[in-house]
C-alpha cells in the first residue's frame, strides 16, 4: 500500500510540474502574412510625401491574462512631408526594436484577409489608424486613414489637439 501511495504521489507531482511548465512556456502567435509588408515604402516627394519603414518582430505583448504571449507584429517608423516642410520624422530610430519603444507604427495583418494590414500610428501627438492593402511585391495602397476612437478633452493650459491627418487615402506606396 505504501508503494502505491508513493507511486501515485510521484505521478501526480510529475503531472503537476509538467502543467506548471506548460503554462509558463511562451506562446507564439505567428503572422507569416506580415512578411510581405516589410521594407521601406514611399509615396510622393519632398513637397508632399510619406515614407514608411516597417519590419516584423516577435514581441512580447502586454496581455493581462498571459504575460508570456509572443506575437508577430510589424513595427515601423515614418516620415511625412507637407507643403515642402518635413513635419514628422522618426526614421532615425529605424534600427531600434519594439522593446526600445521608439517606433511610431505597430500593426498586424487581418485574420480573414492576409492582404490587409491594420496599423496604429502616432501622428501629431495622437493615434491614427491606417488600413493598407497589399497589391504586389512592390506596391501597397493606403485605403483608409482615420483618427482612433476615444475620449477627447483639452487639459487646462494645453492647446487643443490637431485632429487633422496629413496622410491621404487611396495612395499607392512603392517599395524602395
Amino acid at each position: 500500500m505504501k508503494k502505491i501511495i508513493y507511486l501515485l504521489s510521484i505521478t501526480f507531482s510529475i503531472i503537476f510540474f509538467n502543467q506548471c511548465s506548460v503554462q509558463n512556456a511562451p506562446q507564439h502567435i505567428s503572422d507569416p502574412a506580415a512578411d510581405k509588408f516589410e521594407g521601406t515604402w514611399k509615396w510622393g516627394n519632398q513637397i508632399n510625401g510619406l515614407i514608411l519603414i516597417m519590419k516584423k518582430e516577435n514581441n512580447t505583448q502586454p496581455f493581462k491574462n498571459n504575460p508570456n504571449m509572443l506575437l508577430d507584429s510589424l513595427i515601423g517608423f515614418h516620415k511625412i512631408y507637407k507643403a515642402g516642410v518635413l513635419t514628422e520624422d522618426n526614421t532615425t530610430f529605424s534600427s531600434s526594436n519594439f522593446i526600445d519603444k521608439k517606433q511610431s507604427i505597430i500593426g498586424n495583418t487581418e485574420n480573414n484577409d492576409p492582404n490587409k494590414l491594420r496599423i496604429w500610428m502616432t501622428h501629431k501627438n495622437k493615434g491614427i489608424e491606417l488600413e493598407i492593402l497589399y497589391i504586389d511585391s512592390t506596391h501597397i495602397k493606403i485605403i483608409d486613414v482615420s483618427n482612433q476612437e476615444g475620449v477627447r478633452f483639452i487639459l487646462p493650459g494645453k492647446a487643443p489637439t490637431d485632429w487633422s491627418i496629413d496622410i491621404p487615402n487611396n495612395i499607392i506606396l512603392t517599395k524602395q
